[in-house]
């Protein structure tokens, strides 16, 4: 399962980054391919939506879960369906923002894209989440 880590600084208080991380209605906002999220039930542990993002041309349709979620520090998402992933963010204070850490797990659905399309597919998603990232910090510092 490939793994996704980035470590970057925003200009805000630890309150706002969580609460915009953990309000998933923002991330079509700022997370490249997600075209959608919808049907938001719950808050905290055991929240769910669902999603649709596309990828390589590719749509896909899935359910996200909060499975861990620790004001204002950790939040950690799993996603279903089409790609399987888990979205382990760390947040900690420091200076006059708040310092984010990403850890990302996830699958390729291989079967579907085939193993050639594996590898563009892994270059793809380094630059997606280093563009997401730039995303999330443009709509943090506004």
């Amino acid at each position: 399962m490939p793994v996704i880590e980035r470590t970057f600084w925003v200009k805000a208080s630890i309150e706002k980054v969580f609460a915009t991380l953990t309000d998933h209605s923002k991330d079509p906002s700022w997370l490249p391919g997600l075209v959608e999220s919808y049907n938001f039930q719950g808050q905290g542990v055991g929240a769910t939506w669902e999603w649709t993002y596309k990828m390589a041309g590719i749509t896909f349709h899935g359910t996200g879960h909060v499975i861990e979620h620790e004001p204002p520090h950790r939040h950690v998402v799993e996603t279903r369906g089409g790609a399987i992933s888990k979205w382990i963010w760390t947040l900690q204070p420091e200076g006059e923002g708040t310092k984010i850490h990403l850890r990302l797990e996830y699958s390729i659905p291989v079967a579907v894209l085939g193993k050639v399309a594996e590898k563009i597919l892994l270059a793809q998603n380094e630059k997606a989440a280093d563009e997401g990232a730039a995303n999330l910090k443009h709509l943090l510092e506004e």
